[in-house]
């Protein structure tokens, strides 16, 4: 992940404070020590047995399988002894239908109804194309839908070339209403990422080595050169400010006022 994805999620786990968690997809274990750090509870599903010390994280309970079997059990387990999930991220299975199978499962159970589920690659192509086939509306719990919370990348590395990771993306579940009453569940007015995005990955994996090239002629702008024009922007909007105010107490005072006439005689003469 890289530093602005971990510090999303972080950040998602330091304001929910999860009394109870799951991880789909465990890996190295990275994702998991954090999510353990802020949580009461974590339950972490991966194909693979879990490294030694982080099957050794005293609040989580590591599963090993298919998440698409474990899930609807766990989920299952949950709710008959009366729990609800506060926080799960989704970074498992990164097929078309296995990401759909993931979050279907989740807003199909009754663990999940005040849940904020974050999804890790929703720029990838396949895991993109299994979150939009789920119907959220069907879900009157769902209240909000960002597949763009935090934006991906394309691959420069000649293994990976050209290809869309990274990305994540927010689905906030909430039975009580409060969070969003009324209105659209997903923004309408902007573009989403992955239509502009995709085209020109695709592009760039067409031309292979070629496009290393093309894209070696852009030219960036200096961060130090764009802070430079934001102070030279605000020193001029606040002169502008200064000569408003000037103005303004010029056409409210009792001078301005008293030669009102003789200036309409003077446009009307002007005229002439």
């Amino acid at each position: 992940m890289s530093y602005g994805e971990r510090a999303a999620i972080e950040g998602m786990l330091a304001m929910t404070k999860p009394r109870l968690a799951i991880e789909i997809g465990r890996a190295e274990g990275g994702s998991l020590r954090r999510i353990a750090t802020h949580s009461r509870r974590v339950v972490s599903l991966d194909l693979v047995e879990p490294y030694s010390d982080t099957a050794a994280i005293a609040n989580v309970r590591a599963l090993t399988g298919d998440s698409h079997v474990l899930l609807p059990l766990e989920l299952a387990r949950i709710d008959d002894a009366g729990e609800m999930v506060d926080f799960v991220l989704v970074d498992g299975d990164h097929s078309t239908d296995g990401v759909r199978s993931d979050v279907e499962q989740l807003l199909n159970s009754p663990a999940v109804s005040d849940t904020v589920i974050l999804v890790h690659d929703t720029l990838n192509e396949d895991v993109r194309h299994g979150l939009e086939q789920v119907d959220y509306n069907e879900y009157e719990h769902v209240a909000w839908v960002d597949l763009d919370f935090i934006p991906g990348y394309v691959a420069r590395i000649p293994e990976r070339f050209g290809e869309c990771w990274g990305g994540v993306g927010l689905i906030v579940v909430d039975s009580t209403g409060a969070f969003r009453a009324d209105g659209p569940r997903r923004m309408t007015h902007l573009f989403e990422q992955s239509l502009l995005i995709w085209p020109a990955a695709r592009s760039i994996r067409a031309k292979g080595p070629i496009a290393t090239r093309d894209t070696s002629d852009l030219e960036l702008v200096a961060s130090s050169s764009v802070s430079d024009a934001q102070a030279h922007v605000s020193l001029l909007a606040a002169d502008l400010q200064r000569h408003r105010a000037w103005l303004d107490e010029i056409q409210h005072s009792a001078s301005w006022r008293l030669t009102s006439p003789l200036r309409s005689v003077k446009r009307a003469l002007t005229r002439r």
